[in-house]
């Protein structure tokens, strides 16, 4: 595959395009395999792209904040940086300060919501890594073992587990797996080479929501 193709003068990069097909891939899975009535899954998938646009939006201002200097003296530079880690980072807590400011009082919206998108984030990162593994023989079996594990878990107990359930399993084998990966190897989630503090930070979170919210019911 290509790095990239050129389309008059306008670059367009796989990695890019593989990106967007993998979420597609993604928000097609869910549709078809949601627990929901269609117009639930309609919604949910509208909160979902939502939720992924705030999340876009985010990483390009952690892209401007990683490179504030370059930003203020010449602005359409900016398009030159990819973003990395560091944006990556900001665009996460960004945007689950905001989502967490508008869905303050809808609880099990949140629960619901967060259901539909590692429905989709799941796929989609099997999708991609997928990919990769057929078009650049990058070969990260353990990352695709450990989606494939997590995808099969939510297929098989969507109707007998409750949603809160396997959100914060999806949560913990996912932030568990990759943590433990990060030990003996780089990991990276899509294009982002990620830190192994914070897959710590995603399973502590993880365990202290769950244990809070069994206190509270």
């Amino acid at each position: 595959m290509p790095s990239a193709w050129m389309i008059g003068s306008l670059v367009i990069k796989s990695d890019l395009v593989v990106l967007i097909g993998s979420f597609i891939v993604g928000f097609l899975f869910f549709w078809f395999m949601s627990p929901h009535s269609k117009m639930e899954t309609k919604k949910w998938i509208e909160e979902a792209s939502n939720l992924l646009v705030v999340f876009v939006i985010t990483l390009w201002i952690g892209k401007i904040f990683t490179n504030l200097h370059s930003f203020i003296s010449d602005p359409i530079s900016i398009l030159a940086y990819l973003s990395d880690s560091k944006a990556f980072y900001i665009a996460v807590l960004l945007t689950v300060i905001f989502e967490s400011y508008r869905k303050t009082k809808r609880d099990k919206q949140v629960i619901d919501l967060l259901y539909t998108f590692l429905n989709i984030f799941f796929t989609a990162s099997f999708t991609y890594e997928f990919i990769q593994v057929i078009s650049r023989s990058e070969i990260s079996w353990q990352y695709l073992g450990l989606l494939v594990l997590i995808i099969i878990i939510f297929i098989m107990k969507q109707e007998i587990w409750a949603r809160e359930t396997l959100v914060f399993i999806g949560l913990l084998c996912w932030s568990g797996g990759l943590w433990f990966l990060s030990i003996f190897s780089s990991t990276m989630v899509f294009q982002f080479n990620l830190d192994h503090w914070f897959y710590v930070v995603i399973f502590l979170t993880s365990i202290l929501l769950l244990i809070f919210r069994k206190r509270v019911n």
